[in-house]
């Protein structure tokens, strides 16, 4: 591993073969709002394009990020993913659909499945703004900044015109079976699209042997583990109105749902940790239903106006369902069965601006967002009489207080100031302010009732230095914060390892300081980047086990969990890191590429030190694209992750990480593609070759054994 990185390292100097072909460095826009070139901003930026993402083939959309610079891919189970950047998770992550906010009021800290809920197969590009970058984006802007892109369909000509495209996919290893058809007719001015995705997976062929749970509390080893069988169903549709060549309007719908619901797999079987005869005999099956709805509204005006070079209004909504089923039956007469309801119903609105004035370049903006959480638990017993969740029930609580609220308000300023021909600053600060409001009990099912206020701003500095035309350094230093959430608030009730959480209404704001250097290489034959980053994070809010005494306030004096535990703001944490990538064609036919990812943490509660939590192992990607002839392409790689075993007390008592750590482990996979012409391209895959049994830190399902796989896209 540390030989690659060496050679990331000498090849950030090594001149590059003069050739007429494009180069390869991407454009992003999630970095300044803008569309620029990587290597001219100073932020460091992963960016995948379209025909990468065509190469692909994921159950989930984080798959598409496996093996990028900054990022690590964490999955707790089929159907879920979530993007780990810079050894930061979930909320402290700031997930973005076509420049509107995923992350809403109940994202979790930890694994989140809600990520997963975008369209792998309608997206056209995604990008990653590594590090704090709460200027431009607000609260949860921590570790960085995930842009997906949805596909937009644009026509040229002035006489109507169309064009339909088609998707069809089947591997062996998971027994998938994806198809989506596309369609969008229009002319110069007016598109209108849509599209239909459906997709089907099998129980998981992994290395040798995982375990299956057969629902009747049999727990046995096989080459398929299971239950992992899912469905999903996405649908799409968008209008792009482009009245003059200076504005346009676009109207979308997105749906993207589980009919069949994700498999909690992690919670059926002991993950990780040893098969004990005595803990199998219970019944227990456990599923996410879940789906999301988007309406997005945009207008665009890119031509200058009095003071304004360029104006992007944003109006949207999304819909976000977490409905959980749990059943439990530990012996023949005892049955009990839990429906659990949640929705997340979030409404924003964005303004961001551009103005030029001699070697400025302000971008400015303000972004207002309300989110609504309603929330409801239903028990069955015996009996078949349902419980539900209510004010005076101390035997549990729905997950979140039903009717809660939170607003925020957000205006900041940007200026790229291009000082010299070689010097460019960026600067930037931001004001935000989010009001949670939890009702009482006369409205939810829990005597809460208060108002939490939040205020925070956040800053940049981002300088680019090019010592080259090909070769610029880059610092970048910044202030970013996550305001408390409901789920931060008030996930009150009974929880997981036997503990009753109570709301805390004095929560503050989670902060960061992070600074990163490296260099940016940028020729017609290589791109590669090399940073280093360091990041202390402030008041990260934690559960605190028997924080609150028995018969305390929300404190139960008797019930089913013996401990009460609080959110608190109590621990701080160190990150630092070290990113490297190249990509960098050997000659016209052959292209290869390294990937290297390094992230050490360690956090402080109550003055105990500790690793931190579910940090990434070292790890990366090595491949070649060897163009046989203009139509084939051969790609053999090689991905890897080193091993981690330095684990906090959260890690070694979670049963998706093994006693110990996760073992090390690299799979070989191999692409062919074949593209005749622009219309029809043919894909094979070969998965995990040599067979190995492996899993990603954190993940709560092994990883796919070896397998084969097609992939048929055609245009016409």
């Amino acid at each position: 591993m540390f030989r690659l990185l060496a050679l990331a390292s000498i090849a950030l100097c090594m001149p590059a073969i003069a050739a007429d072909v494009t180069q390869l460095d991407p454009v992003q826009v999630t970095a300044t709002r803008t569309s620029q070139p990587a290597f001219d901003v100073p932020q460091p930026v992963t960016v995948l394009t379209a025909a990468e993402i065509s190469e692909k083939t994921p159950q989930v959309m984080a798959e598409l990020l496996r093996g990028q610079p900054g990022v690590f891919v964490q999955q707790t189970g089929p159907g879920q993913g979530m993007a780990i950047v810079r050894g930061l998770k979930g909320s402290e992550v700031l997930h973005l659909v076509d420049g509107f906010r995923l992350n809403n009021a109940f994202f979790r800290t930890a694994p989140s499945q809600y990520i997963a809920l975008v369209d792998p197969y309608n997206i056209s590009q995604l990008e990653v703004l590594r590090g704090p970058y709460a200027t431009l984006y607000g609260s949860d802007a921590m570790g960085g900044v995930v842009q997906i892109s949805t596909t937009e369909e644009r026509f040229t000509s002035d006489t109507p015109d169309y064009r339909t495209h088609v998707i069809g996919h089947y591997a062996t290893a998971d027994l998938a079976k994806v198809g989506r058809i596309s369609h969008a007719i229009g002319n110069k001015k007016l598109s209108v699209s849509g599209g239909i995705t459906t997709a089907s997976y099998g129980n998981r062929k992994v290395g040798k042997q995982g375990q299956f749970a057969d629902g009747n509390g049999n727990i046995t080893l096989n080459d398929r583990v299971g239950p992992t069988e899912y469905t999903a169903r996405s649908y799409d549709a968008k209008v792009i109105w482009t009245p003059t060549l200076a504005q346009e309007l676009m109207l979308s719908f997105q749906r993207y749902g589980v009919p069949s619901g994700f498999p909690r797999y992690n919670e059926v079987v002991p993950g990780s940790k040893p098969i004990v005869a005595s803990e199998n005999p219970a019944r227990f099956e456990s599923s996410y239903f879940n789906d999301r709805e988007f309406y997005h509204l945009r207008y665009r005006h890119s031509a200058p106006l009095a003071l304004v070079d360029r104006l992007e209004l944003h109006l949207g909504r999304q819909i976000i369902e977490d409905d959980r089923f749990d059943l439990f039956k530990p012996n023949a007469t005892i049955v009990r069965q839990q429906l659990e309801y949640n929705r997340s119903t979030l409404d924003g609105f964005t303004a961001a601006l551009t103005s030029t004035a001699g070697a400025h370049r302000f971008t400015y903006g303000i972004e207002l967002y309300q989110d609504k959480v309603d929330s409801a638990i239903l028990r069955k017993n015996n009996s078949g009489a349902f419980t539900p969740s209510s004010a005076t029930n101390l035997t549990f609580k729905s997950r979140f207080p039903n009717g809660s609220e939170s607003d925020s308000y957000g205006i900041y300023l940007s200026d790229s100031f291009k000082a010299s021909d070689r010097l460019l600053l960026d600067l930037g600060v931001r004001g935000n302010q989010t009001e949670t409001t939890l009702p009482a009990a006369t409205e939810s099912d829990r005597p809460i009732g208060f108002d939490a206020k939040s205020t925070d701003y956040s800053a940049q500095l981002g300088l680019r230095y090019a010592l080259t035309p090909m070769l610029a350094y880059t610092v970048n230093a910044g202030r970013g914060f996550r305001a408390p959430n409901v789920n931060d608030l008030a996930a009150v009730g009974s929880r997981s390892n036997n503990r009753y959480v109570v709301s805390n209404p004095q929560l503050d704001p989670e902060t960061i300081t992070s600074v990163d250097t490296g260099f940016k290489f940028s020729s017609r034959d290589a791109y590669a980047e090399l940073v280093g980053f360091y990041s202390k994070y402030d008041d990260r809010i934690d559960l605190i086990s028997n924080a609150v005494p028995r018969g305390t306030g929300e404190c139960p004096a008797s019930g089913e969990t013996s401990d009460c535990s609080q959110n608190q703001n109590i621990q701080k944490a160190d990150y630092y890191g070290l990113e490297a990538a190249l990509r960098y064609r050997l000659m016209p036919t052959l292209t290869t590429y390294v990937t290297l990812n390094y992230v050490h943490a360690e956090k402080q509660v109550n003055g105990v030190t500790s690793p931190g939590n579910r940090i990434p192992p070292l790890n990366g990607v090595v491949g070649v694209e060897w163009k046989l002839m203009p139509t084939l392409v051969i790609e053999p790689s090689v991905w890897m992750n080193g091993t981690q075993t330095r684990l906090d007390s959260v890690d070694m008592a979670d049963n998706r990480i093994a006693n110990g750590g996760t073992a090390g482990f690299a799979v070989v996979n191999l692409r062919a593609g074949w593209t005749p012409n622009d219309s029809y391209k043919l894909q094979l895959f070969g998965e995990n070759l040599l067979d190995k049994q492996y899993r990603e830190h954190g993940s709560g399902i092994d990883g796919r054994g070896r397998g084969v796989g097609i992939t048929a896209q055609a245009s016409f």
